[in-house]
């Protein structure tokens, strides 16, 4: 018989294990290959979220400034300016193009094409205006109605004419001068025009009342619709595509409108209107914002916003410069902390997992080469070569690790794609499925350098070398917790922290090694209990599971990751959405937050008379208000409101002012509030001098964060009782904080608001806050990866059993072969499956739960969570015991599954055959 018909029966005899390995290979590189992929999809998802929820005039890069852009034309203006304009306008658009190219980093790449107008005339207070916008694009943005375009009703030399007497010899306005000005064409907004009663065809002049230095006849000659009433460019500019409409202080209503006269006035308009204001921005495009290349871009953003950005001449003359601002700064940073934190997360509780995966692996390895070692050397022994057993080990390895890697390697992408489709695997993503499917091979090329001879294992020698083993893991893990919690995480959301990473799962094994040094002391107890009962199925199991227990690190090891991660992602879970929900109760304030542009005495009275509210409490505001610390003075909004009603709207919920401040003012002094930004800036003290308004006052103390009547952190708060000593200024309602019988439907009394107040205003619930927290991808995901981890932990662990309890079924069949011929139970095995894993089981379950349980502790101290929360303060341990039943019973539920299934599986085998092994052997 040659060696090749030989080797045949030995490559079908262990087709199982082959596809038991190949199986294991298979699913774990699909997932390493989809994992990184979807954590990448998801952190640049959560990046664009937080730059999205800005409003487009605050996540677009900005600028304005009081001038007027110089006439003429340019060398490289953009392609989009219309070719007519580009005489007048190419100079100024050429400038604005030359500082996107000069752009640092990727700016250029995220923020588009500039847009911009000039908008001429400023209004006093209260008082209404028609602004006169030029724009070179603004007629591909409009679709006319009635009418028509407005078109040049005067030229640049007969403009020039027109003002040759307007100064005198010294360069001064002469005096009585007043040029015969012709009527200059406009167009209006089809919803400004019917506001203010113009018709087409009519002639008004705007002067003085918005500090034009000469008179302007305005001739409307058209009316217009957007083409896109939802492009972002109409929420710029005051009454462009709907009036402004305002309240003085009696609550006389005014009305701004704008209008945009033909764009080749831009030479001649500069003559009249002193106060000139140019609005130019690059608007964000975030479909093109990623995690990668969010530390760059906000590195890149601070600098370019750092330093003004010159408007040169061809002669060298700068005539002015430009400092242009975004919201995304703020946004970038939140959601670099933000990702960071998750990966940190990630990194911190997977680590566990991916170290069981491998172990799992391996113990299928030692299946499918446990299974080999009798063949091998029986082909040794018929004349196979070492290069022959080199080969089928090769074979096998081929079989069971590199076909199934790369089958699993296809599977993940086709699921990334579907998924999250648009990210690509990078080749560091690579390694893993590459060891993954190396392993099986590599690990029967060691089998094969053993199979020739093995002699007695020193039991002492390694004994001693397990001990040295075991202390040297429990140092490890103390050494990188320590240094874990003094130093923080240092995650990013492009690569892990190393020590984030090794400390949790360095962590489990000292778990793992203190549970199989402690449990066997355990089980010395039941075996001398035992020995006093009566029977033999607990004596015989007591004793395997204490001399030859089949459970080894592997599958302990498996189960006390799986625990721990099932509590620890309860728990996890709990306190993220606890602390959403705080944030979310501390955001709205109330049972309801109705916010608008004015609120009246009469709404407040109509909302307060709703059927179902219990309080109303409303807060005033008087923005950009002078404040003086210690003779150091700044702006910021003053907020008046009635501290008892605001108590009582806000009952339940957590106060806007704090319990140990008084704003009752003393001796007639009014006392401040301040948000904690605002006193820290300006350095507020018990006994400093400070001024509100040019008024005494003095400091009651401050606030953390964000409070739920504000829009800024720049904010001071005091009694409106004490608006006398301030102000005579009538500050202007905003807010309404309204508390709600409990008895009544939330949704019956909003919609009984909205019919008073209209659907203008803004009517908020903590349930929508809620919503609004939970949108972001990164909670969301957050979510998504504990119970994933969960689930992959459960059947890892269930694996890790049945690998084992496949490993130990000789020795278990002989025992039980031995016992049924001595008369034992049909029943026996299974009781005796259940001693060699309800022991370790139950050991791994309580180490699993007590370091699950303070896991969460670790994060908290070293990874901010409140980039999942969006609160001011970090959220507080809790557990919740739904959730906690939750995770932990589903992890149970699908583990104990499986292993009932393996219990199944694992049945005993004739006595006769077992019989004949024995003898055999």
């Amino acid at each position: 018989m040659t060696t090749a018909r030989l080797m045949l029966p030995h490559l079908r005899a262990g087709l199982g294990s082959i596809l038991t390995v190949a199986a294991i290979v298979l699913t774990l590189t699909a997932g390493a290959v989809f994992a990184p992929i979807a954590v990448t999809g998801m952190l640049d998802a959560s990046t664009r979220h937080r730059v999205e929820a800005l409003s487009p005039a605050v996540r677009d890069l900005g600028a304005s400034g009081p001038f007027t852009p110089w006439p003429g034309s340019g060398p490289q203006p953009t392609a989009s300016l219309p070719e007519e304009y580009r005489a007048t306008w190419g100079l100024w658009d050429s400038s604005i193009r030359t500082i996107r190219d000069e752009m640092p980093g990727d700016l250029a790449d995220v923020f588009g094409e500039a847009e911009y107008y000039t908008r001429y005339g400023e209004p006093g207070e209260f008082n209404g205006t028609t602004y006169v916008a030029l724009d070179p694009r603004f007629a591909e943005r409009i679709d006319v109605g009635d009418g028509r375009l407005p078109e040049l009703t005067v030229t640049e030399p007969q403009w020039e004419e027109l003002f040759a007497d307007a100064w005198d010899d010294t360069g001064q306005p002469a005096e009585g001068f007043e040029p015969a000005l012709p009527a200059i064409e406009i167009v209006l907004s089809a919803a400004s025009a019917r506001e203010v009663d113009w018709a087409i065809g009519e002639t008004r002049t705007v002067g003085t009342e918005a500090t034009w230095q000469f008179p302007l006849p305005l001739v409307l000659v058209g009316t217009f619709d957007a083409v896109d009433a939802d492009d972002p460019y109409w929420t710029r500019g005051t009454g462009v595509l709907a009036p402004s409409i305002g309240f003085d202080p009696d609550g006389v209503p005014y009305v701004r409108t704008t209008g945009y006269v033909p764009p080749d006035m831009l030479p001649m308009l500069r003559w009249l209107a002193p106060i000139t204001q140019t609005d130019v921005w690059y608007p964000a495009e975030v479909e093109k914002f990623t995690a990668d290349g969010a530390p760059e871009l906000l590195a890149a953003l601070r600098g370019f916003t750092s330093r003004a950005q010159p408007l040169t001449l061809p002669d060298g003359f700068t005539y002015a410069s430009l400092t242009f601002q975004s919201g995304t700064v703020d946004a970038l940073e939140d959601a670099v902390a933000g990702n960071a934190s998750l990966v940190a997360v990630i990194g911190m509780l997977l680590s566990g997992p991916v170290g069981v995966a491998l172990a799992v692996l391996l113990l299928g390895c030692r299946l499918l080469w446990e299974r080999r070692r009798a063949g091998a050397a029986l082909l040794s022994a018929r004349g196979a070569s070492d290069r022959q057993l080199r080969a089928l080990l090769a074979l096998d390895g081929l079989v069971a690790g590199v076909i199934p890697a790369v089958i699993g390697a296809g599977i993940g992408l086709a699921v990334a794609a579907l998924i999250v489709p648009g990210q690509s695997a990078s080749p560091a993503m690579l390694v893993l499925p590459v060891v993954l499917a190396l392993l099986p091979g590599a690990s029967g090329v060691v089998v094969a350098a053993q199979h020739r001879g093995r002699g007695r294992a020193d039991t002492r020698r390694s004994s001693v070398w397990r001990l040295i083993i075991d202390i040297g893991i429990v140092l490890l893990a103390a050494l990188a917790t320590a240094l874990l919690v003094l130093r923080g995480t240092a995650a990013t959301s492009e690569q892990l922290d190393p020590l984030a990473v090794a400390a949790p799962f360095l962590l489990s094994l000292a778990a793992c090694v203190l549970t199989l040094r402690l449990y066997p002391a355990v089980l010395r107890v039941v075996l001398a209990r035992q020995q006093r009962r009566p029977g033999f199925t607990g004596l015989v199991g007591a004793a395997r599971a204490l001399r030859d227990p089949a459970t080894g690190t592997a599958p302990v090891l498996a189960l006390i990751v799986g625990v721990s991660f099932a509590v620890a992602g309860g728990i996890l879970l709990s306190i993220v959405q606890n602390g959403a929900e705080h944030a979310a109760r501390a955001a709205v304030g109330a049972d309801l937050q109705v916010q608008a542009l004015r609120l009246t005495d009469e709404d407040i009275a109509a909302v307060t008379a709703v059927d179902g509210v219990a309080a109303v409490a409303p807060v005033s505001v008087l923005p950009a208000s002078e404040l003086e610390v210690d003779q150091r003075r700044a702006r910021v909004n003053l907020y008046l409101a009635d501290p008892q009603l605001l108590g009582d709207a806000q009952r339940g919920y957590p106060a806007s002012i704090p319990d140990d401040v008084d704003l009752r003012s003393v001796d007639g002094v009014p006392r401040l509030l301040f948000a904690q930004t605002v006193a820290d800036r300006e350095r507020v003290e018990a006994d400093s001098a400070i001024e509100i308004i040019g008024a005494p006052a003095q400091a009651a103390g401050a606030a953390p964060g964000t409070a739920a009547f504000a829009i800024s952190s720049n904010w001071v708060l005091t009694d409106i009782a004490s608006l006398e000593q301030i102000t005579d200024r009538v500050p202007t309602a905003t807010h309404l904080f309204i508390r709600i019988d409990a008895d009544s439907s939330v949704d019956a009394v909003v919609a009984g608001i909205r019919d008073i107040l209209g659907h203008t205003v803004t009517v908020t619930t903590a349930a929508d806050a809620l919503a609004q927290i939970d949108s972001d991808p990164a909670v969301t995901g957050l979510r998504a990866v504990l119970l994933a981890g969960i689930a992959i932990s459960a059947l890892l662990s269930a694996v890790a059993v049945v690998v084992t309890l496949v490993l130990g079924s000789r020795a278990r069949q002989r025992i039980l072969a031995l016992l049924q011929t001595l008369g034992a139970p049909p029943r026996t095995g299974s009781r005796l499956l259940a001693w060699e894993l309800v022991p370790a089981g139950l050991a791994a379950l309580v180490v699993g739960g007590v370091f699950g349980a303070l896991l969460p502790l670790l994060l908290s101290a070293v990874i901010d969570l409140r980039s999942f929360t969006t609160g001011d303060v970090a959220p507080a341990y809790r557990v919740d015991p739904l959730i906690l039943l939750l995770t932990v019973g589903g992890f149970i539920a699908v583990t104990a599954g499986a292993t009932l299934a393996a219990l199944a599986i694992a049945r005993r085998a004739r006595a006769a055959a077992i019989l004949r092994t024995v003898e055999d052997t």
